[in-house]
């Protein structure tokens, strides 16, 4: 069984943004449609995107009334690096939460829109620039929603149905708010609003965290018995430094063995483990298990799979 080997680092920047017609939220938007930039903020609170945000489209749709906004929201569909996974969906029973009220989003997998992506995420197979078929998401919420979602502070929860296979937790992030199109003035005139964006980096300096994460690049189960189930143990080893945040490393709980035509499934235990303090060949631990109930039933040959870690940095 192979395993894959992710390295990743961490670079902390803070984004000023300013539209020269006002900030977008500054006076109560009249009933219609917009367009707003939309983000996924990592659930710890720090305000850095998730490392799921990159597979969302960025511009979102919302329709405001008396009583609700409606927001519409795209996401890869199929992901490009795992076009096998996820065929009910790329995300599933997502659910927004307001003032203790949860709201759960209505998913369309049979449009697929083809949307732009503006960041690149090589783990997912996302470029910027990239147009793909996207998976559509639409969620009824409260009209007084519109500041916390400016603010960045709209809990939501998605089961990420490809590669982490659980739920993952955000808080949803919508500004830059804009009419969607042009008003029609009597007289057959048409109005249309432009704006410049300014954007600008500002260095946060801080002390880089150094880590390295090694995974066992193959585990070996044997032969499997048909008598008792089959559970082998591994380690991945981790070592930090100037680390000041959290590193958490994750495996799918579940994956295939595969023998051309024939399958055989196996669990791991490893699921969600963090790091937060500087290690060295601090081990983790997981084990690999098959049934021996499924190995009788399963055609004689070598069963070989792949299961992917994936590594993960977040900065207090």
């Amino acid at each position: 069984m192979g395993f894959r080997k992710i390295l990743s680092g961490a670079v902390a920047t803070a984004m000023i943004s300013t539209m020269l017609c006002g900030t977008a939220f500054a006076a109560e938007p009249a009933d219609g449609s917009y367009t707003g930039e939309i983000h996924f903020l990592n659930a710890n609170g720090t305000g850095n995107n998730s490392m799921c945000d990159p597979i969302f489209v960025h511009e979102a749709d919302v329709e405001l009334t008396a009583d609700s906004a409606e927001l519409t929201f795209y996401v890869a569909y199929p992901i490009p690096a795992f076009p096998d996974q996820g065929t009910d969906g790329t995300v599933k029973d997502v659910k927004f939460t307001v003032d203790g009220t949860e709201y759960t989003a209505e998913s369309d997998i049979a449009t697929k829109p083809e949307k732009e992506f503006d960041t690149t995420a090589a783990l997912f197979g996302v470029n910027a620039g990239d147009v793909l078929p996207t998976q559509v998401l639409t969620v009824e919420l409260p009209r007084d929603v519109l500041d916390d979602l400016e603010a960045g502070t709209v809990a939501a929860s998605a089961y990420v149905n490809v590669v982490m296979n659980s739920t993952q937790n955000f808080f949803v992030k919508v500004t830059d708010l804009q009419a969607a199109g042009g008003s029609q003035e009597p007289g057959g005139d048409t109005q249309n609003q432009q704006n410049m964006q300014i954007t600008a980096d500002v260095q946060e300096v801080v002390s880089e965290p150094e880590y390295t994460v090694t995974v066992p690049e193959s585990a070996s189960m044997g032969t499997l018995s048909t008598e008792k189930d089959n559970v082998t143990g591994y380690s991945v080893e981790v070592d930090a430094a100037n680390l000041n945040g959290e590193l958490t490393i994750s495996a799918p709980a579940a994956g295939s063995l595969t023998n051309g035509d024939n399958t055989l499934a196996f669990a791991n235990s490893f699921g969600s483990q963090s790091v937060t303090e500087d290690a060295t060949g601090q081990k983790l631990n997981g084990t690999l298990t098959v049934s021996g109930e499924d190995v009788a039933k399963a055609a004689a040959g070598n069963y070989t799979g792949t299961t992917t870690f994936m590594i993960s940095y977040a900065a207090n």
